[in-house]
């Protein structure tokens, strides 16, 4: 079984904290950080039930050697601290004043990096949501965040992908089947299947593609054109080769998970570079795979200077006068800000009973003239800029004291988003799959509350 927490303190071994300013400030932090922890012991509740669900223990009954207190305390650091699953190790075992906020004391053995992998993937994108109501409840209890302001907007978590284009997804396509294939061929020799793949020849054209695609001479387009046709067909044989594989090893029972998942999404690249370049359709963004690996990635255009397009996934931000996140969304298809306003204050109601005093987001949330009219009958402040030409009650209305207060209290969810992408790791996602993409953005969430609870 998998022990909660431990209610023995362990013995503080560091060093007296050093006069130095930043030394003694980031001590405090991580003091009022422990404090919020242990006075929110639901927190702990909702990530247990996860943990024991999803982390392996003894067959024989002997206890798991961490809590799960000391497994959320180590990804708190992670995210607070902005490091990776091996940063965070090393971090945490070369401080004994962390080891103390962990909870490994003295002589504790500091946990396996991929451990922490395992306990962060163990925590789903619902936990880690109950996780930061709890909270909020919480800090409202103690009146630490009131619901007299609201401000919300839309950012684009990015996926770590490539720039996706068609001879770079069908190279990534052969290179990846090739790699699970040939390694099949060494562990399991009873297939019966032989076969060379040649993927210096296939990685050949699609490097010429690559470096050709955009010329301009009529000739070099052809050729781009014919070999567009041999890497293709070259994909095709190996994806091919990939489902017969498939059907025999369910005859010796066995699997290939790599091939069930990775074998679907090339055959979609097959069909979206064949509709693409020779049947000279635009194919419609929903139905493009624009990553072999991170095959849930959507493209987002929003209009960013320097950044025509973005690969990832849309985030819903609401945050109170405080700076306190009261709501968040991860939308796996992405959707108009517009439609994205009804849900904010629908979770500002929930938590604080009431809609807010004043209601700040810029003109993406605008959708017509009677959302205005509605919104101002139940609030008495609505910032929301009017998208095209204004009549002169309008401009009157958009250049009054109130709404202009209510324009540069907007502009500091701007700032929070920024803190979020420097600051927790939500400027380019390094998890694995939607399930955990969605999952870092509720951890991140939760620890941008800690800390700035911690500092009021």
């Amino acid at each position: 079984m998998r022990t909660k927490s431990v209610r023995q303190r362990y013995l503080d071994f560091s060093l007296p904290s050093s006069p130095t300013k930043v030394v003694a400030a980031y001590r405090e932090k991580y003091a009022n950080l422990n404090e919020l922890l242990l006075a929110n012991p639901a927190v702990l509740d909702l990530v247990h039930g996860d943990f024991c669900r999803w982390l392996s223990v003894s067959d024989t009954g002997r206890e798991s050697r961490y809590t799960s207190e000391e497994i959320l305390r180590t990804l708190v650091v992670m995210f607070v601290e902005c490091d990776s699953y091996r940063d965070v190790v090393v971090r945490i075992e070369n401080s004994e004043f962390l080891r103390g906020f962990v909870g490994f004391g003295f002589f504790k053995p500091m946990m396996d990096f991929s451990f922490v992998g395992k306990a962060f993937a163990a925590l789903s994108e619902e936990t880690w949501k109950a996780v930061n109501d709890s909270l909020a409840h919480y800090a409202k209890e103690e009146e630490w965040i009131t619901g007299e302001k609201l401000r919300t907007d839309t950012t684009a978590y990015e996926a770590n992908i490539h720039y996706p284009t068609d001879s770079s997804l069908l190279w990534d396509s052969f290179r990846v089947l090739a790699r699970v294939l040939r390694l099949l061929q060494k562990e399991a020799p009873e297939l019966g299947f032989k076969h060379r793949f040649h993927d210096k020849k296939v990685k050949k054209l699609a490097f010429y593609i690559a470096r050709n695609a955009k010329s301009t001479s009529k000739r070099t387009q052809r050729r781009v054109k014919r070999t567009y046709r041999l890497l293709i067909d070259r994909v095709r044989w190996i994806a091919a080769i990939s489902k017969d594989v498939q059907q025999r090893l369910c005859l010796v029972f066995l699997e290939a998970p790599e091939l069930e998942e990775y074998t679907p999404i090339v055959e979609r690249i097959i069909d979206q570079a064949e509709r693409r370049i020779f049947e000279g359709e635009v194919v419609p963004v929903d139905e493009k795979v624009f990553s072999l690996f991170e095959a849930h990635t959507e493209l987002l255009q929003r209009g960013k200077a320097g950044k025509a397009v973005e690969f990832g996934h849309k985030v819903l931000i609401a945050q109170t006068g405080e700076k306190f996140i009261t709501h968040y969304r991860v939308m796996p298809k992405r959707e108009e800000d517009k439609d994205l306003l009804n849900e904010t204050l629908e979770a500002h109601r929930d938590l604080f009973g009431q809609v807010p005093g004043t209601l700040a987001a810029d003109k993406g949330f605008y959708e017509s003239v009677e959302q205005l009219r509605a919104l101002e009958e139940e609030i008495e402040v609505v910032s929301i800029c009017k998208k095209g030409r204004r009549t002169a009650a309008e401009e009157e209305r958009e250049h009054g004291e109130a709404f202009r207060a209510g324009q540069s209290f907007r502009a500091g969810v701007e700032g929070s988003i920024s803190v979020l992408k420097r600051a927790f790791k939500l400027n380019c996602c390094l998890f694995k799959g939607y399930r955990h993409f969605a999952s870092s953005v509720g951890c991140a969430v939760f620890c941008h509350n800690l800390v700035l609870l911690a500092q009021l």
